[in-house]
């Protein structure tokens, strides 16, 4: 682009269609006011020539009718000349650029060929001229070359302006439809096909994609954000506010059987399972939102249903979690606190790991001390922490009472292990 030469000024700022002549710019001639007169009376064939030229063009040929072409290229070649023969201009002519800047953004002409086809002005514009030029009237024509250019390049720019201004207001109203489309199939059950299939359209994927999805609550919702700004361009992607939370959906590649792509590790976030199908992804979207509910503040990572689980649970059984936590663990009560603190950090470790060797190397104890705790448990609840029936019971009852009593899960995944951080010392 040859953004560089001495523009002209903006006839769109002058109140008056005086004729333009600017500061620095070079004079016009009488011969070349004539010249253009002569142009100006003989438009018809500018015209035709020039539509024979662009009409080809990839981007034009199957968007912009013929006369659609004859009519905007009529107004540019008055707007041009009278911009190099220095005459008035109209106010129609002076939002010429404009009006054709935003039409062929509407039409989805590619801006490179608007720009080629804008700039075939000046060819066809000298062409003209010199045709009409007596040989020896020829260097008189050359020292007015300038003018003519400034003249076809204002032009450009200003086409070139009001198309980039044309196209960000389109890109904010797909992204507004966007997400009324996407707001209605995440509220809804997933059912509607006609539905499904305008999200579809609009995101550019196919109703049978597999989709992961992520939420964020709030105080997490920033690390998305950058997640999904530094995305390859060719990564499919919607975010936005649901329900309070932040929720990203993206196309899976082929294949891909892991809900939580790599592009998302060290981003705290609930992953719901993969959506096999865009009619599938506001189940998955509810159920991160059920997960990310459960978050807490040392969350450094994503987080899934099976990591998470009994957060959910006992958020879903409500009064019942209360319930069940007291008829589960309700025979340590007599216990004094720091001793009833023993016996289930015993009980955690060992669910856990597994090993009694390995709960006595955590909890710095013998290994038949680790024995002892959790034979008294057993003999306290009727639970054994060796049975893994048992032991999921009285890890999920566990994580209900601590939930009830404020401390909640630490780390926030809902993961055995995580219920021994409290007290690790005997």
């Amino acid at each position: 682009m040859h953004m560089h030469n001495p523009p002209l000024p903006d006839p769109l700022a002058s109140a008056s269609p005086a004729p333009l002549e600017p500061d620095g710019a070079t004079p016009v001639s009488a011969e070349l006011r004539t010249l253009v007169r002569d142009c100006l009376d003989d438009l018809d064939s500018l015209v035709a020539r020039y539509v024979a030229e662009v009409s080809a063009f990839e981007g034009y040929e199957s968007t912009v009718t013929a006369d659609d072409l004859r009519d905007t290229a009529r107004a540019c070649f008055e707007l041009l000349l009278r911009l190099i023969g220095g005459l008035p201009l109209s106010e129609e002519l002076r939002e010429v650029p404009a009006r054709l800047g935003r039409r062929r953004a509407d039409q989805g002409v590619p801006l490179e060929q608007l720009l080629r086809a804008v700039r075939m002005d000046f060819r066809v514009l000298w062409t003209a001229m010199t045709e009409r030029t007596e040989p020896a009237d020829l260097p008189e024509l050359t020292r007015g070359a300038v003018r003519v250019w400034e003249a076809v390049e204002f032009h450009t720019v200003q086409v070139h302006a009001a198309y980039l201004d044309q196209i960000a207001v389109l890109a904010r109203e797909r992204e507004r439809e966007r997400t009324a489309l996407m707001g209605r199939l995440l509220s809804s059950d997933g059912r509607d096909q006609r539905l499904v299939t305008q999200v579809a359209t609009l995101l550019q994927v196919s109703t049978q994609s597999d989709f992961t999805v992520a939420v964020a609550p709030p105080g997490f919702q920033q690390g998305l954000r950058r997640a999904v700004s530094a995305l390859p361009s060719g990564q499919i992607s919607h975010l936005q506010q649901h329900n309070g939370m932040l929720v990203l959906v993206a196309r899976l590649p082929p294949g891909a059987h892991h809900p939580v792509p790599s592009w998302l590790d060290g981003v705290p976030c609930a992953v719901g399972p993969v959506a096999r199908g865009l009619a599938r992804v506001p189940d998955a979207v509810r159920m991160a939102e059920a997960i990310a509910a459960t978050l807490d503040g040392e969350a450094t990572g994503p987080v899934t249903l099976s990591e998470a689980w009994m957060p959910v649970a006992a958020a879903r059984l409500g009064t019942m979690a209360d319930a069940l936590a007291d008829s589960v663990l309700s025979g340590l009560d007599p216990l004094p606190p720091h001793e009833r603190e023993r016996l289930l950090t015993a009980v955690a470790t060992y669910c856990a790991t597994g090993s009694i060797a390995e709960t006595a190397r955590v909890l710095y104890c013998h290994r038949n001390t680790v024995l002892n705790r959790l034979n008294r448990f057993s003999e306290l609840t009727g639970y054994r922490a060796t049975s893994p029936e048992e032991a999921a019971t009285v890890l999920f009852a566990l994580h209900c009472a601590r939930s009830r009593d404020g401390q909640g899960p630490s780390g926030g995944s809902g993961r055995p292990q995580d219920l021994t951080s409290t007290a690790r010392r005997p």
